[in-house]
Parts: structure tokens; C-alpha cells; sequence
């Protein structure tokens, strides 16, 4: 009888040391969702004539979302869409949809660029704001009050001009836009784009994040002029009553084609910090201190400014 209340109390005790002993599973952690990107090619009529643009978008997504404008530089050929192609995958993975316009063509004349650029962004980006854009088959909705733009070059300058650079033929300025990313920007002092002599100082609280190379500094994007500085007058000119940031890369491969794409890690570099800076300014998700010290590229010097933050 002994033997046998010791059996029953040894089954007892190993059996609740056992349950004691259960281990629960960890879980699997959630994966990036991969979006299949698909476009969508529109036109809208403006006072100006029709302009034809580009919609990209995640397949997949159903619910709301923001718009990243992407701009590349140039004097307008017909070919605009379908530029500046990483940057546009980046954001659609990122869950946003991306509009470029096909700009009109403005010939050699920088003025006539930034003049057309500037009615052709104030068009679309108010029409996002207004909810009146077609975005063809886009299964989700758009949230325009909140977007975000990226250009390079004459594509810079068509940023800065929304967010509220003072011209001298226009006024482009569209709040709903909150945050720039402008690669390679232009200065004023020689101006070529109709900037005034304070321009860069009526951005009121738009968001602007700019970046430029050593070797392009001095020189316009068609190599016409040279000026000591000359694209750090952008950022110095801007007064700090919203969040400021520079990046001035220092090294090789810093000229006028290698800061947006010819430099790849020029190139990760934007991709990510771009990233960053519109998840803070655009979705509202605080990441400012990452934006401007993401993915520095080994072989360049990424010196940094801001103000106003």
C-alpha cells in the first residue's frame, strides 16, 4: 500500500512539473507586405491645356493611403512618366501612391521651365487635395490632405515652388503638400528660374529636405554658368519656420546625375531617408532622428544641417 501511495504521488508530481514546464510558441513575426505595383495613365484639362500624368499604385492595397509626387528635371519632353523608376518602386512598397506629370515641353528657357512646372504641380496637388484626381482602377482611397514631393534638378526647383518659394511670374504654393525632398537645387544669385531675391525665404511650414554634391555646387544643370555656392543658397536662404534639413555629399561621383541616381549609394541614401522624411512629415510617424543618418555612403562625406525642427 506504501509503494503504491508513492507511485500515485511521484506520477502527480511529474505530471504537474511537465505542465509547469510547457512552452509557448513564439510568434512568427508579421512580414513587409510585397505590393504589386501597377500604373495608371490619365489626362486632366487645365487653363493651360491637357496634361497627361501617371498613376502608380499597390495593387493589393484597399485602404487609405498618401500621394508622393515624383519629378525628374529637364525642359519637359514628353517622357517624364516612367522616370526616376527606384525611387517610385520605394514608395508604392511603402504603401503610397506616386503621380508624375508629363510636363510640357518648355524648350531651353529656365524661367518658362519653372513657370510651367509650377502651374502644372499647383494643378495636380490641388486636385489630390480636393479628391477630384482619377486614379483608374486603385482599389483604396487617397488622403489628400497630407502629401509629400521628390524631385531632382528642374524637378527640385517644381518642389520648392509648391512648398512656397517666392517667384516672379506665380504663385505655386499648394498647403496640402508637407513635405519636399529636393535633389540638386537651384540657387538665386545668378537666378535662372525667376526666384526672387528672398525667394527661398517664403517657405512658411512645408517640410524641406535638400541635398546636393560637391561637384555640381557651383554650376546650373546644363553647365551654362558657374557661381561659388551656388546650389547652397537654397538651404541658406530659407528662413526656420518649419523643419529644415541639408545634406552636402563630399567626395567623387558627387556631379549633377550622380546625386539622384549614378551614385548608387547616393542613391540608398535617398531612398531611405526620403522614406523617413515622408513617414514623419506625410503619415505622421515620428522618425526624425533617423531622417538625414540612414545608410551613409562609405566612399562619400555626408555633411549635415538643419534648423527649424
Amino acid at each position: 500500500m506504501n509503494s503504491l501511495k508513492l507511485t500515485i504521488g511521484m506520477f502527480l508530481i511529474l505530471t504537474s512539473c511537465s505542465k509547469d514546464e510547457e512552452i509557448t510558441p513564439t510568434p512568427t513575426p508579421t512580414q513587409p507586405i510585397t505590393y504589386t505595383m501597377q500604373s495608371f495613365d490619365g489626362s486632366e484639362t487645365a487653363t493651360f491645356g491637357t496634361l497627361p500624368y501617371r498613376v502608380y499604385y499597390p495593387k493589393e492595397l484597399t485602404g487609405q493611403t498618401k500621394v508622393i509626387h515624383v519629378s525628374r528635371g529637364g525642359n519637359g519632353l514628353g517622357d517624364d512618366r516612367g522616370q526616376l523608376l527606384p525611387y517610385v518602386e520605394r514608395y508604392v512598397q511603402k504603401g503610397y501612391v506616386v503621380i508624375q506629370i508629363d510636363h510640357r515641353f518648355a524648350g531651353n528657357n529656365a524661367n518658362t521651365i519653372a513657370q510651367y512646372r509650377g502651374e502644372e504641380i499647383k494643378f495636380i496637388a490641388e486636385k489630390v487635395a480636393n479628391g477630384t484626381l482619377n486614379y483608374g482602377t486603385f482599389s483604396g482611397t487617397v488622403d489628400g490632405s497630407k502629401q509629400g514631393f521628390i524631385g531632382h534638378s528642374g524637378g527640385c526647383m517644381e518642389g520648392l515652388e509648391v512648398a512656397g518659394v517666392t517667384m516672379t511670374h506665380g504663385n505655386y504654393y499648394v498647403p496640402q503638400v508637407k513635405a519636399v525632398y529636393g535633389i540638386s537645387p537651384a540657387g538665386n544669385s545668378p537666378d535662372q528660374f525667376g526666384i526672387t531675391s528672398n525667394g527661398f525665404n517664403g517657405i512658411g511650414t512645408t517640410a524641406i529636405f535638400v541635398i546636393l554634391g560637391e561637384e555640381e555646387k557651383d554650376i546650373n544643370g546644363v553647365g551654362t554658368f558657374m557661381a561659388t555656392n551656388w546650389r547652397l543658397q537654397a538651404y541658406s536662404g530659407m528662413n526656420t519656420n518649419g523643419p529644415r534639413y541639408q545634406t552636402f555629399a563630399k567626395g567623387a561621383n558627387t556631379d549633377h546625375i550622380d546625386i539622384p541616381t549614378d551614385n548608387v549609394d547616393i542613391q540608398k541614401y535617398n531612398l531611405d531617408n526620403s522614406e523617413a522624411f515622408f513617414d514623419t512629415y506625410v503619415k505622421g510617424i515620428d522618425r526624425k532622428s533617423e531622417i538625414g543618418n540612414k545608410s551613409i555612403p562609405p566612399n562619400n562625406v555626408m555633411e549635415k544641417s538643419s534648423k527649424g525642427i
